[in-house]
């Protein structure tokens, strides 16, 4: 990959051209080879695949007062589903919402909703980096609720200036239940002499509830 600085007059080029892919990147124009995936079916996507299965063929299972729980649920939280569809598939889409986050906390979707989002969750002080790999948490009240896990999102870490957008955060690290103040936490991406990134930390209750996230920038 190379920067590219351009003459004044001269239009930037963008797209690609002949195996070549012209983009724009935190440090400016660049120019680099264009990728070609070699095994697009990687593991991680596979497992992803079969995990959003199962929560589809477990909420269509569920008897018709479980979906309308679901629904109700949706309708609160202002879920809505795909336009033009049956009333319960915003309840599927209310369901997908806690329940992928319940499966990777605890490893079993909720039959029910819980409380509407968001959930009473912790203060968090302060979150500060301890090395590359690792930041330290600190938190009010300390342990939270008994079914809570404290959380951190990540957003892939750069140089210089980014624009953020709502989509940004890797779901980092899960601590086990009602941690204790402070909590150290391993991060999904290093961070780099310079680098710096975003991270939104919250708990998240065994219903997949999660609560309002503070942001913190590293």
């Amino acid at each position: 990959m190379a920067v590219i600085v351009y003459l004044d007059g001269v239009d930037p080029i963008q797209g690609s051209r002949m195996g070549l892919t012209f983009d724009v990147s935190q440090g400016g124009h660049i120019v680099k080879r264009k990728a070609i995936p070699i095994n697009p079916q990687t593991d991680s996507r596979n497992e992803y695949r079969l995990l959003l299965r199962a929560a589809n063929n477990f909420f269509w299972a569920l008897n018709l007062g479980q979906r309308n729980l679901w629904t109700n649920f949706a309708d609160l939280a202002g879920i809505t589903g795909p336009h033009g569809m049956g009333g319960h598939q915003a309840g599927c889409a209310g369901f997908f919402s806690c329940a992928i986050n319940a499966f990777m906390a605890d490893g079993e979707f909720p039959p029910a909703p819980g409380p509407v989002p968001p959930v009473i969750g912790v203060t968090v002080n302060s979150l500060v980096r301890i090395d590359k790999d690792t930041v330290r948490a600190t938190f009010f009240p300390s342990p939270p609720a008994a079914a809570h896990r404290l959380y951190i999102r990540q957003a892939l870490p750069g140089p210089g200036y980014r624009r953020w957008g709502p989509a940004d955060g890797y779901i980092a690290k899960y601590s086990d239940h009602a941690p204790n103040s402070p909590l150290d936490l391993d991060t999904k991406f290093q961070h780099l002499t310079g680098w710096h990134g975003r991270y939104w930390v919250g708990t998240q209750n065994h219903q997949g509830g999660r609560s309002v996230e503070t942001l913190f920038e590293l």
